[in-house]
C-alpha cells in the first residue's frame, strides 16, 4: 500500500523528537549512560519528552535576518541527562563531555544539511560560543552524536566548501548576526527516517515547500503495509497544531541594544540603530 503524506515543519520537529526518544542508542543511555542535549527548537520537543523543563533557546533564523534571544533568560540552554534527572550544563560542557564515553550520547539540531549527509550548525559567537568549542570533544573521544534536523534544512552544495566560505569575520555587512558554519558528524535524522523507524515502511521524499502554513513543508510516499501507512497518517495528525516548544521568553529575538550585541558582528541593524530595544 502507498500513502502520500505532508509534513509541516512544525509537524516535523515532534515527529523526529518522538523517533530520536525510541532509537535503541537512547534507551540504553538513558538506562546506563549519560545524554546531553543541546537546545534548538527539535531538541527542545525531544526534552520534552525527557521531562525537562522548556529548555531556552538561543540563535534562530527570523524574517529579517539572524538572531538570537532578545534577552538571557534563566531556562537552560544545555542539559546533561543520567540516571533519569537532569542538569543544566551550559558554564562546563567541555568538563561534561571529557568525563564521556562511546555508549554516552550527544544531541543536537542543526541549521543545514548537504546532500552527502553532513550537517552544519551556524555560529554566531566566537568558536560557536560552549557549544561550538566543544564540538572537537566528540569526535576525539568517540561519543556518540545524533543530528535532529527537518528537511526544509537541505541546501545545495557541500558543507566542507561552505565552511571554507564562511566565517563571521569575512561578513561586512549581515542581515542580523553575521554567523560561520560549524561541521557536525553524527547519524542525521530527519523526518525520514523518523517515519521509517516509527512505522517500519518505505519512505520517500516526493517534493518540498508549500502555502498557507506548509512553507518548508516536506510531501513524501509511505510504502508499506496497511497498517504502517495507517500508522504513519496517525503519527502526522497526533502532532499537527500543538505548539513549539521551549522557554516562552526566550522566543523573543534580539534587536538594538540588545544583551548580545557587543558580541555580535556585521549586523545592519545596530548600525542603522533599527531594534525593538
Amino acid at each position: 500500500m502507498t500513502g502520500q503524506v505532508v509534513v509541516s515543519v512544525p509537524v516535523a520537529k515532534r515527529l523526529i523528537a518522538l523517533a530520536i526518544y525510541g532509537m535503541p542508542e537512547v534507551r540504553e543511555a538513558r538506562e546506563r549512560g549519560k545524554i546531553v542535549l543541546k537546545a534548538g527548537t527539535t531538541v527542545a520537543a525531544l526534552a520534552e519528552l525527557f521531562g525537562v523543563p522548556p529548555l531556552r533557546l538561543g540563535g534562530r533564523i527570523a524574517a529579517d535576518g539572524a538572531r538570537t534571544a532578545k534577552r538571557l533568560v534563566e531556562a537552560p540552554h544545555i542539559v546533561l541527562i543520567e540516571g533519569g534527572q537532569w542538569r543544566c550544563v551550559d558554564g562546563c560542557l567541555a568538563e561534561e563531555l571529557a568525563t564521556m564515553d562511546s555508549g554516552d550520547l550527544f544531541i543536537t539540531g542543526a541549521n543545514a544539511l548537504d546532500r552527502h549527509g553532513t550537517a552544519g550548525l551556524m555560529a554566531g559567537l566566537a568558536g560557536g560560543g560552549a557549544a561550538g568549542k566543544a564540538l572537537s570533544m566528540l569526535n576525539s573521544e568517540g561519543i556518540q552524536t545524533i543530528v535532529a534536523v527537518g528537511l526544509e534544512k537541505l541546501i545545495p552544495g557541500s558543507i566542507a566548501d561552505i565552511c571554507r566560505k564562511a566565517g563571521r569575520g569575512r561578513v561586512d555587512r549581515s542581515m542580523g548576526m553575521a554567523v560561520g558554519l560549524l561541521p557536525l558528524f553524527g547519524r542525521v535524522v530527519t523526518e525520514k527516517e523518523a517515519l521509517e523507524m516509527m512505522t517500519g515502511a518505505a519512505v520517500t521524499v516526493l517534493g518540498a515547500g508549500g502555502v498557507d502554513g506548509a512553507e518548508g513543508a516536506t510531501t513524501m510516499l509511505v510504502e508499506g503495509t496497511e497498517e504502517q501507512v495507517d500508522k504513519a497518517f496517525a503519527l502526522i495528525a497526533a502532532q499537527a497544531g500543538r505548539p513549539a516548544v521551549g522557554a516562552p521568553e526566550s522566543f523573543a529575538s534580539c534587536g538594538e541594544g540588545g544583551y548580545y550585541c557587543a558580541r555580535h558582528v556585521g549586523c545592519i541593524y545596530r548600525r542603522r540603530g533599527k531594534g525593538d530595544e
